[in-house]
């Protein structure tokens, strides 16, 4: 008789008593959001797993083990596809873990469940909450025998997408927590004593008595007692966080003494609106050199591919912008003023070079109109000062390439991870 006994794991084998005093009802095994990497260091990660290096070390205890199963689990959030094959992955690490630490212990007997999330680790959640909206239906849905992809559509369905909100900003994040791991044990039959027959020999009588023996009673074993559940404890997740904005500036603009600083803000996964403002306001040797711009921009942008395992603000985004703003540059000899406005779209590539760092790029493609003033500074007049005199005027117009950016970004968030 196999048991499969467990959530994370659960021993009820008969083990050296050394282990199982001290062994714990389950060990849960933490990721990062969208990650499938085993972090020793992450959480109680290290603690559990030095836990069950004891449990494999054990002869007694390996003895008893017929095979494990692993379990991975995600979260409600992101597509289907994506968290399967993300539980999948997270199973394969831990498993990974064990026959690189325990070789020859179990070699291929340990296998992966197909399984993308642990159901009674929310209908536990559930039972306990008595503030998830459309409760009753809920749980009716998770206990049922729905696959997994249809419970998720159903729940996405309930209170115009109500409960799949609750949950998610509540409880998802202990759904893909718990990779679980899961002991198959030979259950010892149970040895069934033969009651002892006793033959008593009669006395000798004068008459002769037929010898009657009385049928033993059948002895009829005690049940054995099922083993005590244990009911699903969760420690609290570490705080993650969230990005509120973005701080950028261009280095292009930077190198050429430009200042700027620009300001995005992600609203949801796919979209985000940036403000830019350049702001180089220098004179030099007297006033003969000149570089004075004041440039407003704003930006939408539509960020594109698969969002759930990407951090916000990085990848291949599109966008469209429109600003303007007033100049002043002057060359000793010549100089303009004037007023520019420009519009056009935008594109461009976002990736991590930190944890709170990212590095951008992106070039824009629309239309510019600049309104200008041909000047010459000359030193004239009584009081022998430097005066702009007027040259010219008038109007460019430009279709083609206007912006270009190598940007430097600093991620504000709205708190960090706490181990």
């Amino acid at each position: 008789m196999i048991l499969l006994l467990g959530m994370s794991f659960e021993v009820h084998a008969s083990t050296s008593s050394t282990v199982s005093d001290t062994l714990p009802s389950r060990l849960l095994f933490y990721f990062e959001n969208n990650s499938s990497l085993l972090l020793r260091d992450y959480y109680t990660n290290q603690d559990n797993l030095n836990k069950l290096d004891v449990m494999l070390a054990d002869a007694d205890f390996v003895s008893g083990v017929d095979s494990i199963v692993i379990s991975g689990g995600a979260s409600l959030s992101g597509s289907f596809q994506v968290n399967s094959r993300l539980s999948s992955e997270r199973a394969v690490a831990l498993r990974t873990d064990i026959r690189w630490k325990h070789p020859g212990v179990y070699n291929n007997r340990i296998s992966i469940l197909p399984a993308v999330f642990d159901w009674n680790i929310l209908i536990d959640l559930i039972e306990n909450d008595p503030l998830v909206p459309n409760r009753d239906e809920v749980l009716s849905i998770l206990n049922s025998s729905a696959g997994d992809q249809m419970k998720v559509t159903l729940i996405k369905q309930l209170g115009g997408g109500s409960t799949d909100t609750y949950l998610n900003k509540n409880y998802a994040k202990y759904m893909r927590t718990a990779t679980s791991v899961f002991f198959a044990h030979t259950e010892k039959p149970v040895e069934i004593q033969e009651p002892e027959i006793v033959v008593v020999q009669p006395e000798p009588v004068p008459a002769v008595v037929e010898e009657i023996v009385a049928a033993p009673e059948e002895v009829i074993a005690a049940p054995e007692k099922l083993p005590e559940t244990t009911p699903v404890t969760l420690s609290p997740l570490p705080k993650t966080s969230r990005p509120l904005f973005a701080l950028k500036t261009n280095l292009l603009f930077d190198v050429a003494s430009a200042l700027n600083l620009e300001v995005e803000v992600p609203i949801g996964q796919r979209w985000s609106v940036a403000a830019e403002w350049i702001f180089p306001w220098w004179l030099y040797e007297k006033k003969q050199y000149a570089l004075e711009i004041l440039n407003g921009n704003i930006e939408g942008r539509y960020w594109w591919g698969e969002r759930s395992r990407r951090d916000q603000l990085t990848g291949w985004f599109t966008g469209v912008y429109a600003g303007g703003g007033y100049y002043d540059v002057e060359w000793k000899t010549k100089g303009y003023q004037g007023e520019f406005f420009s519009a056009g779209i935008t594109g461009g590539f976002a990736h991590k070079i930190g944890r709170n760092l990212r590095m951008e790029y992106s070039l824009g493609i629309g239309y510019l109109t600049n309104k200008y003033r041909e000047y010459t500074p000359q030193q004239c007049g009584v009081d022998g000062e430097w005066h702009l005199i007027k040259q010219g005027n008038g109007t460019s117009n430009w279709i083609g390439p206007t912006r270009a950016k190598v940007s430097l970004v600093w991620m504000i968030n709205s708190g960090n991870n706490k181990k």
